[in-house]
């Protein structure tokens, strides 16, 4: 573990540095970030892919886990359900089909799937290399990936692979299905992918399968920040939230974290933000800023006050909260927004409307 240095104050003026971590640090109440392709790296046998387990349930009290895949080319995994798990899907880079219920859609970059517990589903990797990540809850279920996989210290993922399935991979999967949550579906029939719809362009009522093509779902603007919500607490049995976040540093002085001690503390919701495009500095309690650059992850756990703070012209990230989060903080408190590129101007708001929300969504501004 090395810590990042930087040396800039943080949220109250002291100058401690956020370790950065290869590995989940595995126990809870502790913030810290994964450097971009890090995270415990697992090689499932056969499958031209590595798994990379980036926030586990030892982290989080089990409330979720967050586990990144890249790979190339291979099979589809295996249709399957679960009893209580819900998965989601967000791609990253490349192609990825994924199967969720009766639909099937090749998704790209910035194109999201819900998976809510009972649904039948797979996924399949496309091309030459394609990268997407994903949220477990409750946590705990990643440990699947321990016990059917290897750990791998390559760069990328192995190559070749010529061992032979019956011997190497079957007896792991019976052994697996009977620990974990998950519920084989040999005889579903595979379909191919069918093209987007018009109903992939809005967020459903209730816990149902969906898909969300990028930037085509509903969008918020707050003080310059648009917040795009992939998934909401209504769409998920009220367990987890996730969004696009994108904003500028020109607009830092019109943001919620313009203020010198405006920090948010949300007492019983764990926060990860992952970077995919120009720069972030995350404050987190007594640390330093962590500057977090494309594919950089920040865990932050319930109860720490953290600041966001864009340091670059135009930056996105996404935001994962095991409950409302920030996400719906930024929702309710933001106003509709139409369009795919940022204002030309930030809007204003009164500090006073975010605070209203605060016995609700159980949060502090600190």
């Amino acid at each position: 573990m090395s810590p990042l240095q930087n040396g800039i104050d943080g949220v109250n003026g002291n100058s401690q540095v956020l370790p950065t971590t290869e590995l989940p640090i595995g126990k809870p109440g502790q913030a810290y970030t994964i450097s971009s392709q890090d995270g415990e790296i697992i090689y499932i046998p056969l499958s031209k892919s590595a798994t990379r387990l980036l926030i586990t349930g030892k982290e989080t009290d089990n409330a979720f886990a967050i586990v990144g895949s890249g790979g190339s080319q291979g099979d589809p995994i295996g249709f399957h359900y679960h009893n209580e798990a819900h998965d989601v899907f967000l791609c990253l880079q490349g192609k990825i089909n994924v199967w969720a219920g009766d639909q099937c859609r090749t998704m790209e970059p910035g194109d999201f799937a819900s998976v809510p517990p009972g649904a039948i589903h797979q996924y399949q990797i496309l091309g030459p290399h394609s990268e997407m990540i994903g949220l477990i809850v409750p946590g705990g279920w990643e440990e699947f990936f321990r016990s059917i996989g290897d750990p791998y210290s390559g760069p990328m993922w192995p190559i070749n692979d010529d061992r032979n399935f019956f011997e190497v991979m079957l007896p792991r999967l019976k052994a697996a299905t009977e620990q974990f949550d998950m519920v084989p579906c040999p005889q579903h029939k595979q379909f191919d992918p069918q093209p987007w719809s018009a109903n992939d362009n809005h967020l459903p009522n209730g816990a149902e399968p969906f898909f969300l093509r990028n930037a085509s779902g509903p969008a918020y603007e707050l003080g310059g920040t648009i917040c795009r919500p992939l998934i909401t607490t209504a769409q998920s049995r009220g367990k987890f939230a996730i969004a696009g976040i994108e904003s500028s540093n020109q607009y830092h002085q019109q943001s919620i974290f313009a203020e010198s001690k405006a920090a948010l503390s949300f007492t019983e919701v764990h926060h990860a933000f992952l970077v995919t495009e120009g720069s972030v500095e995350v404050c987190v309690d007594h640390a330093a800023p962590s500057k977090l650059a494309g594919g950089d992850v920040i865990y932050i756990p319930k109860g720490a006050a953290f600041k966001l703070r864009t340091t670059s012209r135009f930056s996105k990230m996404y935001a994962f909260a095991s409950g409302a989060g920030i996400v719906e903080l930024l929702c309710e408190a933001g106003k509709a927004y139409e369009h795919s590129a940022l204002p030309e101007k930030a809007g204003a708001y009164e500090m006073e409307s975010i605070k209203a929300l605060e016995d609700r969504l159980k949060f502090h501004v600190q």
